[in-house]
């Protein structure tokens, strides 16, 4: 993202918390995670990535486009793109009316833009893209997907995206951006991290280097217990390291992803 651009989000954010729009009293009430979606280059292979080690299901499917592929409680997509890594991230708000989110947007100094006919999208400070949905996007075919096959056959049993990570280049600058735009409160914050909650889910901002990605993205899992998990992805061919009760792994473009108990928050 170039610098005028960036300046003129930050002078936005800024905006919004001088209007006393801070905190839990922000401009969306967010209130879970929508989706997590990625750039790969290739998109059914790690569809089949996904499916095997998760259990995901397809929901939609773009061909080498893109393909969107259902969690219990929310969901991931995939888009094609050269360079693996974050596309965006999306919260979602209950009730929102998505047309008319631009225009919302746009009253309070944002530069929202279209993802999709009706579908609005801004930059957060270091060019991460926030993709607003109403809470319950896509879940009737999340919910018709499972009923075409309740079992499928993986590794581990996803149930939903539990958190997304982000790299960010000023730590405080971004907890009073997501604060003024999406309403979460501050769960825990150190001097490098903060951790926002959002309802059953939550996002963490990490300071440091290669700010604008992912640190990582995690899904809970059933029946988690790290040993367990550990060996059976060993079985598998997938190495994996632990911190505390937490499992890190690599997936096959070499994006680093956590997988949790379901309910796991900082």
């Amino acid at each position: 993202m170039d610098r005028t651009r960036r300046s003129l989000l930050i002078a936005a954010g800024g905006t919004l918390l001088r209007a006393g729009l801070a905190g839990a009293d922000g401009l969306f009430a967010a209130s879970s995670i929508n989706h997590l979606a990625l750039t790969v280059p290739d998109v059914a292979k790690a569809g089949e990535f996904y499916a095997r080690v998760l259990g995901t299901r397809v929901i939609s499917d773009m061909g080498e486009r893109g393909q969107m592929r259902g969690l219990r409680r929310n969901y991931l997509a995939l888009f094609k793109g050269d360079r693996p890594g974050l596309n965006h991230f999306s919260p979602g708000v209950d009730g929102l009316d998505e047309p008319g989110a631009g225009a919302v947007l746009s009253r309070h100094g944002y530069e929202p833009f279209e993802r999709a006919p009706g579908i609005w999208a801004v930059l957060d400070p270091d060019g991460i893209q926030n993709h607003l949905s109403e809470t319950m996007r896509r879940q009737d075919e999340v919910d018709e997907a499972y009923k075409r096959d309740p079992a499928p056959e993986s590794i581990l049993r996803g149930v939903d995206v539990n958190h997304v990570a982000l790299r960010v280049s000023d730590l405080g600058r971004s907890v009073e951006w997501y604060q003024a735009l999406m309403g979460l409160h501050v769960v825990r914050r150190s001097a490098s991290s903060a951790f926002l909650g959002l309802g059953g889910n939550f996002l963490a901002l990490f300071a440091g280097r290669r700010a604008g990605t992912a640190d990582h993205f995690c899904f809970s899992v059933e029946e988690y217990d790290p040993q367990s998990v550990r060996d059976k992805l060993a079985m598998h061919g997938i190495e994996s390291t632990q911190r505390e009760n937490r499992t890190y792994f690599k997936d096959l473009n070499g994006l680093t992803v956590q997988v949790s108990e379901e309910g796991h928050q900082p």
